[in-house]
């Protein structure tokens, strides 16, 4: 009776933990909440336009910067900046497509979230302007 009572405890905890295993992958699916936009500006690194404001940083920098891991920037006309993320999980925002992009006019189509300070951009679509 004891090993009766052991095995179904075991089963149900095994249970109650894949319960919540698929919840919180489910939770995770949805991703992350925000508002679609289509912005232009300038494709920057974090380093030179916190450090340097004002002053574009020159393409040659600004990828060596992103390379380094540096996190890309969106910078508009009115000098907001915006983290660029990745929309697919494991894999990269910065292809060697879109670096060759750095330090040049963009436009970035994707979820616009706002959260503790930062806004970021999970991109859609990042093109030359």
């Amino acid at each position: 009776m004891k090993r009766l009572m052991l095995l179904l405890a075991v089963v149900l905890v095994a249970g109650a933990g894949v319960a919540l295993t698929v919840h919180a992958a489910k939770d995770e699916a949805a991703g992350p909440k925000g508002k679609e936009v289509s912005l232009t500006g300038r494709l920057g690194c974090t380093f030179c336009s916190l450090a340097h404001a004002g002053m574009p940083c020159k393409q040659g920098c600004c990828q060596a910067c992103i390379k380094a891991g540096d996190p890309p920037l969106l910078i508009d006309q009115q000098g907001n900046m915006y983290l660029l993320l990745t929309n697919e999980i494991k894999k990269p925002v910065m292809t060697p497509e879109r670096l060759e992009m750095a330090g040049g006019p963009v436009a970035v189509k994707g979820l616009l979230v706002k959260g503790q300070g930062i806004q970021a951009i999970f991109v859609d679509s990042l093109s030359k302007q």
